[in-house]
């Protein structure tokens, strides 16, 4: 990067009109390549070029900025080889948005306004447009609910809302079994429907297996497809065998339902449509940065919920932003009904995003989806009423995303961690997983032993990652996610899936030299003390009576030790088979007994 940033530099050696001219020129070859990485016309340029010859050519460091994210020349043009990582270019995009952000406001007007890189935009919002009415193929629905187990999911429901009634009561709400039933078992279903795909369905693909000895093969190229399903086929080469691997990027869901296999396109394409096969008002929700999910409008709660198959993520809508640090710019939802910018949903920082949104005028991107949408709600065959209840939907929905200073905070207190899918090196590379040696967390959650009488059980299972205090087998209280339970962290601590071996586990981070976790017990009631304080975990259990006359424990367990790169993952907490979704990795019982 530094190379690349004296490159960018050197343009301030030329007069003011041909260094900007330059800035200019090459910011549109950066984001014409990243708009559209796939399309060879946009990764070439001829040395008789316009550009070349009247841009480029006069302004001393133009050419050696191409150069050094990876332009070859070949003869009479220059290219960017399809093998060629994109990550300087967008470092480049990036030198480069900033020092013409620091120029006239003309300059300012001409990148905003940018032909070539509002086209390739538009383009893909009118693709991905046209790519969700494959969801509403009836034939394609149907091969979508055989897939799923929905009786399977339904039991689960059924267990989960017995629970709620349950934990309602004792927490003397009287008015538990007048909630809407159907409504919340209906969203209920979603999130059964999220951790089955996630855990049972789905599997996630850094690198195909070699199909001889079966270790995981390396990235080389990528081809096009004859298929008009498959956008592209990525070849990936065994170092061992040295056989060259095809893995097809399929576009369309429907191959996707028999392979089950992908990255986040491939996961969130077939996840809308199974939402949509069982009835549910689903979207495609794309982020320029590089990523994808799906949105569900709920009707219990009258707005959209974000759900990240990849993450098994259900409402977090500021992950991105908080727990993998992106920059974000646009975030564009596709439904059958219409196109929507939600990009306001999954910021906090709307100045920030603000500043980086130069591909198109506000106004413009705003006149564009809505003829879109219009175009879609006026054609043949969709219903007066349809229409009317979308856009009382899309009222509510937009009011929801206006920005009030200062009211948006009450999810400040609340974690989000980096990116679980994907691997270590890969997502540290994209930077959404935290590369903080000491990154420590104070969640204050303790556990109040008194009110649960004269025993406590606690339960953690870290595959469905929940906790459940129980009492002679029924759940009084539950918590999801590992860290609720917890009263502090330190060493960044993380859960690690591993999806190709079906393991899950915690594991620092990997810069970490340790990492530590902590659950703290303790008895308000001062007429009670501890009595005796058990622990088991994968099948080794340890009961000591020293605790007695105790009122506070704190239990608290360090991961430290191993060698090389992957130190950090020689030492693991609760490893468990993703199929052990009933095994609890952890029981803590305590007894209490009256103090004299």
């Amino acid at each position: 990067m530094e190379s690349l940033e004296r490159c960018v530099r050197s343009l301030d050696e030329n007069e003011a009109d041909v260094r900007n001219e330059a800035r200019r020129a090459l910011l549109s070859i950066c984001r014409s390549v990243l708009g559209s990485p796939s399309d060879d016309k946009s990764r070439e340029l001829r040395l008789d070029n316009e550009v070349v010859t009247e841009k480029l050519l006069p302004a001393i460091g133009a050419m050696e900025c191409l150069f050094d994210v990876g332009y070859v020349e070949d003869g009479e043009r220059i290219f960017l080889p399809h093998d060629a990582s994109l990550s300087r270019l967008e470092g480049l995009s990036r030198l480069l948005s900033t020092a013409v952000s620091r120029s006239t406001p003309a300059i300012r007007d001409t990148v905003r306004s940018s032909s070539g890189a509002q086209k390739a935009f538009f383009d893909r919002i009118t693709g991905h447009f046209h790519s969700v009415m494959h969801y509403e193929d009836p034939n394609l629905q149907q091969k979508a609910r055989r897939v799923v187990p929905v009786a399977q999911l339904e039991i689960a429901v059924m267990t989960k809302m017995r629970e709620l009634q349950r934990s309602l009561k004792l927490n003397g709400a009287e008015e538990a079994a007048q909630f809407e039933t159907e409504l919340v078992a209906k969203d209920l279903l979603l999130i059964e429907l999220l951790r089955w795909f996630k855990h049972e369905f789905f599997k996630w693909v850094n690198s195909p297996a070699c199909s001889v000895c079966s270790m995981e093969c390396v990235y080389e190229s990528v081809t096009p497809s004859a298929d008009p399903r498959c956008s592209r086929i990525e070849l990936h080469r065994c170092e061992k065998c040295n056989i060259v691997v095809e893995f097809p990027r399929y576009s369309h869901p429907e191959p996707l339902l028999t392979l089950r296999r992908g990255r986040c396109g491939e996961w969130a394409n077939v996840f809308t449509l199974l939402c949509r096969s069982l009835g549910y008002d689903a979207r495609f929700v794309c982020d320029e940065t590089d990523h994808v999910w799906t949105e569900v409008w709920s009707i219990a709660n009258e707005r959209w919920i974000h759900l990240d198959p990849c993450e098994n993520a259900t409402d977090k809508p500021l992950m991105y932003e908080k727990g993998w640090k992106k920059k974000l710019t646009y975030i564009i939802a596709y439904s059958r009904d219409e196109v929507q910018d939600v990009t306001w949903r999954y910021t906090r920082d709307q100045e920030a995003v603000m500043k980086r949104r130069r591909t198109c005028a506000e106004q413009s991107l705003m006149r564009f989806v809505r003829s879109l949408s219009e175009q879609r709600q006026n054609s043949s065959g969709y219903s007066s009423a349809r229409r009317e209840y979308v856009v009382k939907r899309s009222l509510l929905e937009l009011a929801g995303m206006l920005y009030i200073p200062n009211s948006r905070d009450q999810d400040s207190d609340e974690s989000y961690e980096g990116r679980t899918s994907g691997s270590i090196a890969w997502r540290l590379a994209r930077g959404e997983i935290s590369q903080r040696v000491s990154m420590n967390t104070e969640k204050n959650c303790t556990w109040e032993l008194s009110k649960y009488g004269q025993s406590f059980e606690l339960r953690y299972n870290i595959v469905s990652d929940v906790y459940h205090v129980v009492h002679n087998g029924t759940t009084l209280e539950q918590k999801s996610g590992w860290l609720e339970g917890m009263s502090a962290t330190e060493g960044g601590i993380f859960r690690k899936v591993e999806n190709d071996w079906r393991m899950v586990y915690l594991a620092r981070s990997p810069r970490a030299e340790h990492g530590r976790v902590k659950w703290t017990f303790e008895i308000a009631n001062s007429r009670s003390s501890l009595e005796a304080f058990g622990l088991e975990a994968k099948s080794k259990a340890f009961r000591t009576e020293e605790v007695r006359g105790a009122v506070k424990l704190n239990v608290i367990v360090k991961l430290s030790g191993g060698e090389g790169e992957l130190a950090w993952q020689h030492a693991q907490l609760f490893r468990q088979s993703l199929e052990k979704i009933d095994e609890p990795s952890m029981i803590i019982s305590i007894k209490l007994r009256n103090r004299a």
